[in-house]
């Protein structure tokens, strides 16, 4: 069979990075192909390498946009903690070791210190497949280049599921994609806004599909969760520290009358009214997430899990600074779910919520219907 290797956003401390880069490794290797994911480091690795020849985008404010140069000249290759917050927090902590062991499952490609090192020294493959998650957001602080195959010099070149993550790109984005982009035998993206930006300058066929974490059968994600030892929560699942949510979670627990859990890699282990969880890996962050009473998050991929693992209720709130909130959005309208965005205002009661009830049967329905949309399109690209 082809030899496929993907190149995605992995061996992240992040629960939704982690699980989608694993669910399309999974689901490819579950169809018996010879599959890898291509290790490329990014910025915030110990031994990653700067290079000259392949910067971000300018996105970033002059103060930040001079971090990076010095980054390229290799002057602060330590000081990357705007990059990734969290990453001296969890070294050697339990949250880490249970991220190792669920990343172990993959198979990788021998590391690539540095983008050059990828160019100069490119991996060989059938199919080259630019994975999913915001691979092609250009607001990332690292050059996403690679992620649009230019280093790979034969085999096919398909994108699955990938992601922008904004709503508009700048006429130097528009230009660079479009000439990245025309090198593609198939392109799919994740988002319908994403289809739709691109094809105001791409005369190529875009497809959208499903993030991977809806090609796996949600008995296999359930069979993988570990269930918390407590039960009768209201689990609050947020990527930044938002005190104004802590707050209304806070008010939705006493309201109900349930413990309020807190799971989040930046808090401290002070409480102060509700259960913080720091140490949880993927599998327990599945297993928060499915025996949840509710569910309040911010997060893109705790949306996705909300609908997959079959939570009771959830609600997901865009903070009016978040500009990627167009993926949760799109997200919500293919099941139907958009009255599950919490009000900015953050007013409403436990019983408001409460009684938007779930209709299992119809998501149950539309997640079928789009894991095989998308199994279908994937395997037909390849």
């Amino acid at each position: 069979m082809k030899k496929i290797g993907i190149i995605t956003i992995h061996n992240s401390p992040n629960y939704g990075a982690c699980l989608q880069s694993f669910a399309l490794y999974k689901y490819l290797e579950l169809q018996g192909y010879p599959v890898e994911i291509i290790d490329l480091h990014r910025p915030y690795y110990d031994d990653y390498v700067p290079s000259s020849r392949f910067l971000p985008f300018d996105h970033y404010p002059k103060s930040i946009k001079q971090k990076l140069k010095e980054w390229v000249k290799g002057l602060l290759k330590k000081d990357v903690k705007d990059t990734v917050k969290v990453k001296e927090k969890k070294d050697n902590s339990e949250s880490k070791k249970k991220f190792d062991a669920f990343n172990a499952q993959i198979h990788l490609s021998r590391p690539y210190l540095s983008i050059d090192d990828l160019y100069d020294n490119p991996p060989v493959y059938d199919v080259y497949l630019t994975g999913s998650d915001q691979v092609w957001n250009p607001t990332q602080p690292f050059c996403i280049e690679p992620y649009f195959l230019t280093f790979a010099k034969g085999g096919k070149k398909i994108s699955y599921a990938s992601s922008i993550g904004i709503e508009n790109l700048t006429k130097k984005e528009k230009r660079e994609f479009r000439n990245w982009l025309n090198r593609y035998d198939a392109i799919s993206v994740r988002e319908e806004s994403a289809r739709a930006l691109l094809s105001t300058f791409i005369k190529k066929p875009i497809d959208t599909a499903a993030d991977p974490t809806f090609l796996l059968d949600i008995d296999y994600w359930k069979s993988i969760a570990v269930k918390p030892s407590i039960s009768n929560y209201i689990l609050l699942f947020t990527l930044a520290v938002e005190p104004e949510l802590i707050a209304h979670a806070k008010k939705l627990a006493d309201e109900s009358g349930k413990q309020l859990v807190v799971l989040n890699q930046r808090l401290t282990q002070q409480t102060d009214g509700y259960i913080p969880v720091t140490d949880a890996g993927p599998r327990e962050f599945l297993g928060w997430v499915e025996h949840a009473d509710m569910v309040i998050n911010d997060s893109f991929h705790c949306t996705v899990f909300s609908i997959i693992m079959g939570v009771r209720n959830f609600y997901t709130y865009i903070a009016p600074w978040n500009g990627r909130g167009s993926r949760i959005t799109d997200l919500l309208a293919t099941y139907n779910l958009s009255e599950h965005l919490l009000n900015l205002d953050l007013m409403q009661t436990y019983r408001d919520l409460d009684s938007r009830t779930i209709i299992r049967e119809n998501i149950t329905k539309i997640h079928e219907q789009e894991k095989l949309r998308s199994q279908k399109l994937l395997l037909n690209i390849i």
